[in-house]
Parts: C-alpha cells; structure tokens; sequence
C-alpha cells in the first residue's frame, strides 16, 4: 500500500467518525474538530493519530506509513476535516 492509500483509509475511518456511522470504534464527541492543536489530544490531529494506531486488519496504519510522509498524511486529513 502507498501513501494515498493510507490517506484514504484515514479519511474512511474518519468519515465514519463524523458520520457516527455503524463499524466506527471511536466518538466524535471525545474530539474537538475545530481545534488543530498538536499538542492536544482531543483534537484533530489527536482524532488522526488514534486512527494511525489503531490495529486494523492485523496492522496499524502507523507502521507502514514512511515517517517522512507523515507530516503530509495529517495535513491531508486536516484538511478534509477541515472541508467538512
């Protein structure tokens, strides 16, 4: 898998987050979407990085993820938030 690969699979789970779609495993309450703090937790960034580090299909996306494309991950699903 590539990187748009995982951008997409980050924006599915996200989606399904917002959406309070059946098959999510996280709230969109724990979050605050409209805070793009690093630091905190709760927010969007905290919202992308649970989803990096979650097992999913026996992996976490994090772990296949090239650490250089990392930053350019987050911001792509920032953004997408963000436009939502």
């Amino acid at each position: 898998m590539g990187l748009n690969s995982d951008i997409s699979q980050v924006i599915k789970e996200i989606d399904k987050v917002i959406g309070s779609k059946e098959g999510r495993w996280l709230e969109v309450s724990d979050y605050n979407l409209k805070s793009k703090d690093r630091k905190n937790m709760k927010s969007i960034y905290g919202l992308i990085h649970d989803i990096l580090y979650h097992v999913i299909d026996g992996q976490k996306i994090i772990d296949r993820t090239h650490k250089d494309s990392l930053e350019y991950l987050y911001k792509k699903c920032a953004d997408h938030v963000q436009s939502n």
